[in-house]
């Protein structure tokens, strides 16, 4: 992946960054402005070009390129909370339905066929011989009698201590109410996503007018994304993601930390901690065993595996 380009996660469409000029690119800006033919309204495309170098627009440009940086990281951030909360809500939706809610169900059926076959059928619809005229009702006998009566009744009664079990165990895990607060969170994450995604294109696209970007108060909307992924989180707190997923992602970031950015300075290309994270998403949604558990991973090995994968594709 080039340097200073960023996958929205919308498409496959890439946005260049507005790289930062050089001291030397600075000095001849200077000098086209201070140009009298410029000024005179001659060289009319050169001075399009850099008609938004004003006096201390050095550090408007400036803000710019760090609300530019922030845009990027914000997405980032995002997009890996939204994968975690999605391999969270399959993790706790697994759980719910198949611990839970089927072996409670399976349970009831069990003891209402069981409970028909001690107790006998009885038919209100009237027909038949010895049919009691005042209720209109017919009675059959049990099909189940005697010692195996008895025996199926405590069938019955162990099934019902089991199923009570498990309800128990359901209410104090709340399997079902932890994944309905991460399919909230995931759909709080999307519409966020895609908010910052569009608000981003727009900023890439008229990054050249930095007063423009200013008008637009993007520091304001910067906070407002920042307050509703808060807001989101506090909604969640009651339901953390998965340690092992946690675990997963925390290290790829930490990995990726180590061993790209040590040498560079804060602003280097963070683009490829998004194929990263989409790379370890796949890692966990295609294991024969999830949700049911999570993978063993070596990030550091996997790392360079995906390392040399998206440099093959460049």
């Amino acid at each position: 992946m080039a340097k200073g380009v960023l996958r929205t996660g919308m498409g496959t469409e890439s946005t260049p960054l507005m790289p930062s000029p050089g001291p030397v690119e600075e000095e001849k800006i200077n000098e086209v402005t201070a140009d009298p033919e410029n000024e005179n309204g001659n060289g009319n495309d050169l001075s399009q070009n850099v008609k938004h170098v004003k006096k201390n627009s050095p550090l408007l440009a400036e803000s710019v390129r760090n609300a530019n940086l922030e845009y990027i990281r914000l997405g980032l951030k995002f997009e890996s909370e939204l994968i975690k909360h999605k391999l969270a809500f399959r993790y706790f939706d697994f759980r719910s339905f198949y611990f839970m809610f089927l072996p409670v169900t399976l349970l009831a059926t069990l003891i209402t066929i069981i409970g028909f076959l001690i107790s006998g059928v009885q038919n209100d619809e009237g027909s038949g011989g010895g049919a009691d005229e005042a209720t209109g009702s017919v009675e059959f006998s049990p099909l189940l009698t005697g010692s195996s009566k008895q025996v199926w009744s405590l069938v019955v009664g162990i099934l019902g201590a089991i199923s009570t079990l498990f309800n128990s165990i359901g209410r104090r895990t709340n399997y079902q109410s932890q994944a309905d607060m991460h399919k909230s969170a995931v759909k709080a994450l999307e519409k966020l996503c895609m908010t910052v995604a569009f608000e981003w294109d727009w900023f890439a696209r008229n990054a050249s007018d930095p007063e423009m970007a200013q008008e637009n108060n993007l520091a304001a909307d910067l906070k407002s994304h920042q307050a509703s992924f808060k807001a989101m989180l506090d909604a969640c707190c009651d339901s953390p993601v998965p340690y092992r997923v946690e675990q997963a992602f925390t290290v790829l970031e930490q990995v990726y930390t180590r061993q790209e950015l040590k040498n560079t300075d804060k602003n280097s290309d963070t683009a490829p901690m998004q194929f990263y994270y989409h790379k370890l998403w796949k890692e966990h949604s295609t294991y024969w065993l999830w949700p049911l558990k999570s993978p063993s991973i070596t990030i550091s090995v996997l790392y360079k595996e995906w390392k040399e994968e998206m440099n093959k594709d460049l």
